[in-house]
């Protein structure tokens, strides 16, 4: 429920479990009481303003968690560590450092277990399924929903179950499943256990799912029906935060329904708010919402301008999502704006905040804390075993007092000699232990070394194919903007070869040099298509160099060709050519080349500026991948003739050893 979830899932239930901090006193006021505040007081107050700070300042809420916690274990107050630990997982929570979340809160369910403080487990069970959720492990999350429910009813805590059914409502909505959702949901209305203002504040809550659950079904009047009322009870118990979020829901709605003033109404309504709650991921939402709500009604510098500001609010804060969305509005105005450059940046940027919300730093996060959990069962194990020996020790020198034909001098030196050989036994065995533990982490550093590796190789080839591709496409695009459709039709054939042979090959960092050379071939033949045939060229290939057996990394050459063609050969005047040669060298292939064009050019001229293109860029990088394997200049561009400029010769020296050895990109 994409414009729901930050109602859905942090507000409405992350604020639904801290009942203890949801009236705090004001911040100035707890630092006043701080001055004099002394033991358990002063934890609290410095608790209580760390909860205070984190929507506003999360830096600043987490050290005075910290140092309420540090503070407690000085004290010995289990309380404060406990609920400081709790505190620390929550706001980790509330700002989407998720690993960070389940570390704490972790700690705070094993110390609660630790100390039977079973209402702190419960509210720990409940805020993990909301992690969980959030980072899409929902059979997990639906796991610790139930823990909460069967600890309650097993141990017949005076608690209702009304908040995990909640959550468990919520989290079949995320999964699509609308029926069980709803099926849940009014279960949390059927076991509540409270009083009448409780009561009214889960309707509340129960009816600004429902809401989000019609906008997912498409029943948008429906939506804003619900949402109308529960605004209405957010204005009588003055809470700004809920009610900035629903604003927001309901613009969302209105967008749907096209109704463009009223959307932009209560997006205006949305951002005020929480300009005034300085929580800057809801300026954040609301400006970009904004900006494609001005799009939708081509009011283009409207929408840059809301756009440009929801992205300069967002680069302070941590959300994939928010910055891929804010991306992508951005992507989609400037295109329509005419702004190629700024439209490519912000679609990759896009794409790259994508990738994030599922890429491998959060999946790290998450299997670090799987291997702290593997760690923590292994040290259990070793310690029961460190019992059981003690315990067979103890066995041994009882057994052994029991001998009544044996002197008590003969006892004691037979215990004395019994402790020390298994004392012996005891080290020699840790000893292996440790020297096999050794040997694994070695293995370990090695492969994962070996790993990055691999992935860095991989990563500079994949910037590669979306240049080549990209390139290949503006081709087709002008074409068919000068109205050449013979020649478009010829070149998207052409070009449709070229990519299936790409994609046929993209599990690969290496090609067989015959499968490369045909790869350029098509690509010449393509830009000179494209350039009207206005330059002719050739292909030259020793006939001693093995085409099959011999590898090279995938369109290592092309950015060369593309340059010669586009910087050497359209600004000359009269005949043009190119040669492209690949030759057989002792320990290497070398490719040449060639022009006729207006040179190369090593100081650029007075008014212009540097740049480096992006596939010149990327292919320095893979260059330089390749000198671990050789000694030798591996590129050298020099100008033809004598003094004016005639031409340029590029010089590319492919070592030969990790063509056939090593899979470098």
């Amino acid at each position: 429920m994409k414009p729901f979830q930050s109602i859905l899932c942090i507000i409405a239930v992350l604020c639904y479990t801290e009942f203890c901090n949801g009236q705090s006193k004001e911040i100035d006021s707890i630092q006043e009481l701080l001055k004099t505040a002394r033991d358990t007081t002063e934890v609290n107050l410095l608790r209580q303003q760390g909860v205070l700070l984190r929507s506003y300042d999360k830096n600043k809420a987490l050290e005075l968690l910290l140092e309420s916690i540090e503070k407690s274990k000085k004290i010995n107050y289990l309380d404060g560590e406990i609920n400081g630990l709790y505190s620390l997982g929550l706001t980790h929570g509330m700002t989407g450092s998720y690993a960070e979340s389940l570390e704490y809160l972790n700690k705070c369910l094993s110390l609660a277990t630790q100390h039977q403080d079973f209402e702190r487990m419960n509210y720990v069970y409940n805020s993990m399924g909301i992690v969980y959720r959030r980072i899409g492990d929902y059979p997990k999350s639906q796991s610790y929903y139930l823990k909460r429910i069967k600890l309650i009813d097993s141990l017949q805590l005076d608690q209702d179950t009304s908040s995990p059914y909640l959550n468990i409502g919520v989290l079949y909505g995320s999964m699509g499943q609308y029926d069980k959702a709803v099926e849940s949901l009014n279960k949390s209305l059927v076991v509540f256990k409270g009083n009448e203002s409780d009561r009214a504040s889960l309707e509340n809550v129960v009816l600004a799912n429902l809401a989000g659950i019609d906008f997912e079904k498409k029943d948008y009047k429906a939506a804003v029906e619900k949402f109308l009322k529960v605004i209405d009870y957010d204005k009588k118990q003055n809470d700004n935060i809920e009610l900035c979020a629903h604003y927001s829901n309901i613009a969302s709605c209105y967008v749907e329904l096209e109704q463009w003033q009223m959307a932009n109404d209560y997006y205006l309504r949305a951002l005020e708010l929480a300009e005034q709650l300085s929580i800057k991921q809801e300026i954040a939402i609301a400006q970009y919402k904004l900006a494609d709500l001005m799009f939708l009604q081509k009011k283009f510098d409207e929408a840059l301008d809301y756009s440009t500001k929801s992205l300069r609010t967002l680069d302070s804060l941590d959300g994939y999502m928010e910055k891929r969305e804010a991306n992508e509005i951005a992507y989609k105005i400037h295109e329509a704006m005419g702004k190629p450059t700024q439209a490519i940046y912000h679609l990759n940027q896009t794409m790259a905040y994508g990738d994030s919300m599922y890429n491998e730093t959060k999946v790290k996060e998450i299997q670090n804390l799987q291997v702290q959990h593997e760690v923590y069962l292994k040290d259990k194990e070793i310690k029961e075993g460190e019992l059981q020996m003690a315990l067979l020790n103890t066995e041994v020198s009882l057994n052994n007092k029991r001998l009544e034909y044996m002197t008590i001098i003969t006892l004691l030196l037979l215990f004395s000699a019994s402790l020390l050989y298994f004392r012996f036994l005891a080290k020699k065995k840790s000893n292996a232990e440790l020297l096999d533990k050794n040997r694994v982490i070695s293995h370990q550093n090695e492969v994962i070394e070996s790993m990055n590796t691999q992935l860095e190789k991989r990563m500079l080839r994949a910037q590669m194919n979306p240049h080549f591709i990209f390139n290949s496409l503006n081709s087709i695009k002008h074409l068919i903007n000068s109205n050449d459709k013979e020649n478009a039709l010829k070149y998207l054939s052409k070009f449709s070869k070229l990519l299936r042979q790409v994609l046929e090959s993209s599990v690969n960092v290496n090609l067989v040099l015959k499968e490369e050379i045909e790869l350029l071939k098509i690509y010449v033949e393509l830009e000179a298509l494209r350039f009207d045939n206005s330059f002719n060229y050739s292909f030259n290939i020793d006939e001693n160099l093995d085409l099959y057996q011999n590898e090279v990394p995938m369109l290592l050459v092309q950015p060369y060709i593309e340059n010669a063609i586009i910087h050497g050969l359209l600004p000359l005047e009269g005949p043009k050519h190119l040669q492209i040669s690949f030759n057989d060298k002792s320990d290497h292939i070398e490719c040449t080349i060639e022009d006729n064009g207006v040179g190369f050019n090593p100081k650029p001229s007075e008014g212009k500026e540097k740049r480096t293109s992006r596939g010149m860029s990327i292919t320095e990088k893979r260059i330089n991948a390749l000198r671990k394997f050789s000694n030798q200049e591996l590129i050298k561009i020099e100008n033809l003739g004598n003094g004016d400029e005639t031409g340029t010769r590029v010089t590319i020296s492919i070592p030969k050893d990790q063509s056939t050895n090593q899979k470098v990109s």
